[in-house]
């Protein structure tokens, strides 16, 4: 696939999230999150809100750890693959990328050497500690969101993988006359696709409970599904690397009052993001290499919407900006280490946050 082409995809996809906000312009104007201030606490909106800052945040982990566990299950990153293969290259520079120690994946189309067999199986943990920093539009929320993944999958074929996964997830947000937190946990499959010699195509649901507690009676018991699906593309030059790409993902949420204090939500999130990363790998021994990158994630929160009966809903879509930069280690052939730090809330006056991610990867 050209790269025309995977952009050309990526506008289809971009049609489809417009045609719905379109929609949505045709309704009257609702109140949201940020007009819905400290002096509001009474109508219980704070506990949807809250719910909806958290919702973003594990959608923006979800497809962000999803993308590397598939990465890492075909091998692509620092010392492992290129996705080209050996096309295009001299004899030269083929040999001297062997001696350096890097395994090779080839192309069916490349009869320079023989592909270099990969495991079956692949397992994985992620971490995500984010700080949560809102302003008084948002209740002045503050305070720190843990959540983690970890999975294992298997190679059904050279370009198919299939696993399932599981996740653990932690709040804990005080604000101006309100605490919130909250606890869950999770599971459901995911699937890896190599489309092309440079693009991946990754996909995932997620099904959680949750508990949330508020200041006061206030306390939720929340049933949740989440979908994510990204393409990513890798393209390699020498030992820099070049990868843009997009995810779609969604969440629902179903938030049970159980002590009658105030009535049932449902907080519906669901975001596009475009984004890039620039790496370049740098040999640390025959065994180990890293590469450092840095790249840019733009979220449109087209749906951001929570439900209350008897209550106007509450619709707030926005758009952020997030700026990254990570280590990605390769340690022999099977395992991986990648380090993350990220800040958001770039584009926007009510929040911002800071988070620091840890991957690791094994293949057998």
């Amino acid at each position: 696939m050209t790269v025309s082409r995977f952009f050309a995809f990526f506008a289809a996809i971009l049609l489809v999230a417009s045609g719905t906000a379109l929609a949505q312009t045709n309704e009257f104007p609702q109140p949201n999150c940020e007009e819905i201030s400290t002096e509001s606490y009474s109508n219980g909106f704070q506990s949807g809100c809250a719910r909806a800052i958290i919702g973003q945040q594990l959608l923006i982990h979800n497809a962000d750890a999803l993308a590397k566990a598939v990465a890492n299950s075909f091998h692509i990153g620092p010392s492992l693959i290129e996705p080209a293969g050996l096309e295009g290259i001299s004899a030269d520079e083929a040999a001297a990328r062997l001696t350096r120690g890097t395994s090779l994946l080839i192309t069916p189309a490349a009869d320079v050497a023989t592909a270099t067999p990969t495991p079956k199986w692949n397992a994985w943990i992620n971490g995500k500690y984010t700080w949560n920093n809102n302003g008084d539009e948002n209740f002045d929320l503050d305070g720190p969101l843990w959540n983690g993944l970890g999975g294992i999958d298997y190679k059904l074929a050279d370009k198919v993988t299939l696993g399932v996964l599981g996740s653990y997830e932690s709040s804990d947000l005080d604000g101006i006359g309100v605490e919130t937190n909250s606890e869950g946990w999770g599971a459901g499959p995911y699937l890896g696709i190599v489309l092309t010699e440079n693009i991946v195509f990754s996909a995932n649901v997620l099904g959680s409970l949750v508990d949330t507690k508020q200041t006061g009676p206030l306390h939720f018991d929340s049933e949740r599904i989440q979908a994510t699906a990204a393409l990513n593309g890798y393209w390699y030059k020498d030992t820099w690397r070049l990868t843009p790409g997009v995810s779609v993902s969604w969440s629902k949420e179903w938030m049970e009052e159980k002590s009658d204090a105030a009535p049932d939500q449902d907080v519906e999130v669901a975001l596009l993001t475009p984004t890039v990363q620039i790496g370049n790998t740098l040999r640390l021994s025959e065994r180990a290499s890293v590469e450092p990158w840095a790249g840019a994630a733009l979220d449109w929160t087209f749906i951001n919407e929570i439900e209350q009966d008897g209550s106007p809903d509450v619709d707030d879509p926005n758009t952020d900006l997030r700026v990254q930069a990570g280590l990605n280690f390769g340690f022999g052939s099977n395992t991986q280490l990648s380090l993350t730090g990220e800040a958001g809330g770039l584009l926007l006056d009510e929040i911002d946050t800071y988070s620091g991610e840890a991957n690791l990867a094994i293949q057998f």
